[in-house]
């Protein structure tokens, strides 16, 4: 079994703590990237955002000269041929996977996809994993070589890493989407629909916005942010996070968000931090179906409460019943709806249902 020595742990933990740093996706992207090398030796290391439906892929390149949008068009044409997309896209284990884990080096140079891309960049050897999206979106990050395979002291290393990168990523998303919030409403914190907090490291608040308190209070009990700290319970679990990211001699567990259940809502705080001082994100998140999310995806309010009754198990007479609809009528929805949602049947239209709900409910 692999073991890492002192120095690797040290390196390990290194990237981490640099990790977990505030940033929107496209600076954690070009961040993984550029240090990764430090963790794997490499030559190139790219964050790929694929589409293999679509035959669209959009990239970051370590180097940032590695590969040019041209080259990268000659991979759209191939992607069907990439052995590590195609187990993500079935599998979607976040486990990290070699080329020479599917096919043997005189399979790989059969492929067009070799012969037409990876040999003009002399790549012989790919080791891969994958971040969070929605299907059929394959987002991943890929380590390139040029002569010798990875190692399985590699992979524990990338396997090692993962479950930490899956979380700062989710982290970069946050911060994406308040960025993009903060951008609409032109530096209005207290417009946002999510709840933002400042502090230093010591612990003392130095910017709280409206939303935040009133979260503060419905879920914590606490009417305002008293004497520039934070409630008792919510500054132990801070206190806890930090101390792991401070950990010397051992790799911390991810830092996932505290979420505090209530009724059929949740409270998801995330932390981020820098040496200087710590944010908090709030974000509130219905915890059960509803038909307002599945109208995001085209479909009429009737089309959005059918498809939620089939999410939940129920048959045609069910939903008939229900609607006070005829079966005609309900079989005419599901027509539409599996046209809208592009799938073939109500199982597959139900399992897209929950998929939609999880990425609402997910930490």
């Amino acid at each position: 079994m692999e073991r890492l020595t002192n120095k690797d742990l040290l390196a390990l933990l290194e990237f981490i703590r640099e990790s977990y740093s505030i940033c929107d996706l496209d600076t954690f992207a070009q961040r993984v990237i550029s240090k990764l090398s430090k963790i794997v030796p490499s030559e190139i290391i790219s964050y790929n955002e694929v589409n293999p439906r679509r035959r669209r892929v959009r990239f970051l390149a370590y180097p940032e000269n590695a590969y040019s949008p041209a080259e990268n068009k000659i991979f759209e044409q191939h992607v069907d041929e990439h052995r590590l997309i195609m187990h993500y896209q079935e599998k979607r284990e976040p486990k990290a996977v070699k080329i020479s884990d599917f096919i043997s080096q005189r399979q790989f140079h059969r492929l067009g996809l070799y012969n037409e891309f990876f040999r003009q960049l002399s790549v012989e050897h790919q080791i891969a994993f994958i971040l969070p999206a929605p299907p059929p979106l394959v987002i991943g990050i890929a380590v390139n070589r040029a002569h010798r395979d990875f190692s399985e002291c590699d992979r524990l290393f990338l396997n090692l890493l993962s479950p930490h990168l899956i979380q700062a990523y989710r982290n970069a998303e946050a911060v994406t989407q308040m960025q993009g919030q903060l951008a609409l409403v032109q530096h209005t914190l207290e417009k946002l629909d999510q709840g933002v907090i400042v502090l230093t490291r010591d612990g003392r608040v130095t910017l709280a916005n409206a939303q935040a308190i009133q979260w503060l209070t419905d879920y914590f009990g606490s009417r305002s942010v008293l004497g520039n700290s934070l409630p008792e319970n919510l500054q132990r679990w801070l206190s806890h996070q930090e101390a792991l990211l401070d950990a010397k001699d051992d790799l911390p567990p991810p830092q996932k968000p505290l979420v505090v259940e209530r009724e059929a809502k949740r409270l998801v705080v995330r932390h981020l931090c820098e040496p200087a001082q710590c944010v908090l994100l709030f974000d509130e998140q219905q915890t059960a179906l509803s038909p307002q999310a599945f109208e995001l995806l085209g479909l009429s309010q009737r089309e959005a409460e059918v498809l939620l009754w089939v999410a939940q198990g129920k048959t045609n007479i069910e939903l008939g019943i229900i609607l006070g609809l005829s079966p005609r009528t309900v079989q005419k929805h599901l027509e539409r709806i599996f046209q809208k949602l592009g799938v073939e049947n109500r199982t597959a239209a139900a399992a897209m249902a929950h998929e939609i709900a999880s990425g609402f409910t997910r930490n």
